[in-house]
């Protein structure tokens, strides 16, 4: 499985924005303000959405494993 430091920046990006909807990326921004308060920290936000995003990408059948 991918993890945050086995790819560049610009490759986490793109990932992140190829995978995820304008809304989820929203909502993703909203929980982070929420959960952490308003300052939270821009790579805070893109760690979570990166997550969010591999989750996504990962078929349910291979989730319980």
């Amino acid at each position: 499985m991918v993890e945050w430091e086995d790819m560049t920046p610009e490759e986490r990006d793109r990932f992140i924005y190829l995978t995820l909807s304008k809304d989820a990326l929203e909502a993703i921004v909203l929980i982070m303000k929420k959960k952490h308060g308003p300052d939270v920290s821009t790579e805070k936000i893109m760690k979570f959405a990166f997550k969010v995003a591999r989750n996504r990408m990962i078929p349910k059948h291979l989730k319980g494993k």
